[in-house]
């Protein structure tokens, strides 16, 4: 699947560059749905001018901020009223209470782990819990960067071979990433808890 969308991006890709990925990222991270698309143009753009590496990986890194942007203002418009339309009960006031304590993790990670993992939802969060807004920026940029440079990276040292690799083990690379992220955040809210009832 990864190396059919490369195939299919490659004949405007070439003359997008850096500001393809940009537009792309920041379609993906608001208003339409683009699974992988971002990732691609990074790898294979990075095949093509393997010194420009970082350039892609931050002009998809920058996409994602801008695109979460307006799904952060709406839902910190809407406030609580937001979250009282879509969230109800103990248990959403539990899960409420989690995220505002792990808001940075909770952001990040599925912002590093690639689809089909949601950033969108965490983002309306990070609105709606008046989140502070440098704080969201910062998340985004460190969980997506990193993608973005280590897919860079790869394709910059491996270049097909990383592209393949990508197609045939990249949805169990998601879930191995996805697994350590929750077991991280579970590690850390076990702590939290024990340090605040000590």
């Amino acid at each position: 699947m990864f190396a059919e969308i490369v195939q299919a991006v490659r004949v405007w890709a070439d003359s997008a560059g850096g500001l393809g990925v940009f537009v792309v990222a920041v379609l993906d991270s608001s208003v339409m749905a683009l699974p992988n698309a971002t990732d691609a143009l990074v790898m294979y753009l990075t095949i093509q001018h393997p010194a420009w590496w970082w350039y892609y990986a931050a002009m998809g890194a920058a996409g994602v901020v801008v695109g979460s942007w307006p799904l952060y203002l709406v839902a910190r418009r809407g406030g609580q009223a937001f979250l009282g339309r879509r969230l109800s009960g103990p248990r959403a006031s539990g899960a409420v209470a989690w995220y505002k304590r792990s808001a940075f993790a909770a952001i990040a990670g599925p912002a590093f782990v690639p689809p089909p993992m949601p950033l969108k939802i965490f983002v309306l969060l990070a609105g709606a819990t008046a989140y502070a807004p440098w704080r969201l920026v910062t998340a985004l940029v460190v969980g997506r960067g990193s993608r973005h440079a280590i897919e860079a990276g790869l394709a910059a040292a491996y270049r097909d071979d990383a592209v393949r690799a990508f197609d045939r083990y990249g949805p169990a690379l998601a879930l191995g990433v996805l697994g350590l992220v929750t077991a991280l955040a579970v590690a850390l809210y076990v702590w939290h808890a024990r340090r605040t009832t000590a």
